[in-house]
């Protein structure tokens, strides 16, 4: 499954500079990556470190938080993320495998299906088992990569997007490139024909006002009617349960410091042996799932991404938890049960 590797195969770069003195010291300097870049250059590790880096790019350089939104930057634009994530990696090597994880929970699977065989003694229930088994991890697998092409179709629309809107930038259009995705289509025809009939960066500036307004409401799990942000109340939550419960998606009981993340894109790290406590979690987060003993979510559902991926790499899971992140504190000692779907703050 591509989103499941794009994990694996970051921790991967960390193991190729942990292995390579002076790549690893480049690696953790406080440099950014376009100063690193060239120095790795100048030596032979550093260029197979750079051919690693790329073919990661080149493989899974399309994701972001929050994919199918346009206005993200994808992972080939943000090298300065990744090079963080990869820094954490490097300090977690000893204290996790998660390469040897992925493949023992694999091995673990194929004994498991062949001990299912083995009880169905009816030639037919095997067949009809094997067949069932069979789709259904076909189709997990296909459901996630279709989405990786299609967020592939989306990344060169934004490429093109920018390219358009850098012009516009030049030409005076606009101030900023990425001001570009603050423009309906037939606005930005008129724009770009010089035509416009309307205040482009008043406009401008009134809807991304508008857009930071939005990225900070929560909105109630169901809607009736039109939903007015400016009259929502949020439903007040009771911070003292030592309790929470939700849906079991990926078995196994684990315990840990909780390790509370809102976006997948800021400079917070889950350490190894931490829980990652999410609002939701889409291919952006996969990174934060290498490292972690468990991950507990507001939202989500058994087919939901997290959900898989926690299945994939073997770590329990409990989804729609309803408000996990704000009743959890970072660095609180939490029990994670996969199995009941029951979390339990001990300390």
């Amino acid at each position: 499954m591509d989103d499941a590797m794009a994990g694996l195969d970051l921790w991967r770069l960390a193991v190729v500079a942990d292995t390579r003195p002076e790549v690893k010291n480049l690696i953790l300097s406080n440099h950014h990556w376009h100063t690193i870049e060239p120095k790795l250059s100048q030596t032979d590790s550093g260029k197979e470190f750079l051919e690693s880096w790329r073919e990661f790019m080149e493989r899974h350089g399309h994701h972001c938080r929050a994919e199918l939104e346009l206005y993200n930057p994808r992972w080939a634009e943000t090298p300065d993320y990744l090079l963080k994530l990869v820094r954490n990696y490097i300090a977690q090597i000893g204290k996790t495998d998660p390469v040897q994880n992925f493949a023992d929970i694999a091995q673990e699977r194929r004994q498991l299906e062949q001990q299912c065989r083995k009880k169905l003694a009816n030639p037919v229930k095997r067949m009809i088992f094997n067949r069932l088994l069979a789709r259904s991890q076909q189709g997990s697998i296909f459901r996630e990569n279709v989405k990786s092409q299609v967020i592939k179709l989306v990344v060169a629309l934004r490429k093109m997007l920018l390219e358009l809107g850098g012009k516009l930038h030049d030409k005076g259009v606009l101030k900023n490139r990425d001001d570009i995705f603050f423009l309906r289509l037939e606005e930005l025809e008129s724009a770009v024909q010089g035509k416009a009939d309307f205040d482009i960066h008043r406009v401008i500036t009134a809807r991304r006002a508008e857009y930071d307004k939005n990225k900070s409401i929560i909105p109630p799990h169901v809607v009736f009617g039109k939903f007015d942000p400016d009259k929502y109340v949020p439903e007040s939550v009771d911070t003292d349960v030592e309790t929470l419960t939700g849906l079991a998606v990926s078995p196994g009981v684990a315990a840990g410091r909780a390790r509370v993340i809102l976006r997948a894109d800021g400079d917070q790290h889950v350490l190894a042996g931490e829980i990652l406590i999410a609002p939701f979690t889409d291919p952006g987060w996969t990174p934060y799932f290498v490292t972690a003993a468990a991950v507990v979510m507001d939202q989500g559902g058994i087919l939901s991404h997290g959900s898989i991926i926690a299945r994939e790499y073997g770590i329990p899971a409990v989804v729609n938890v309803g408000a996990a992140t704000k009743i959890i504190k970072t660095g609180q000692t939490l029990e994670v049960d996969g199995n009941r779907g029951i979390i339990r703050i001990i300390r």
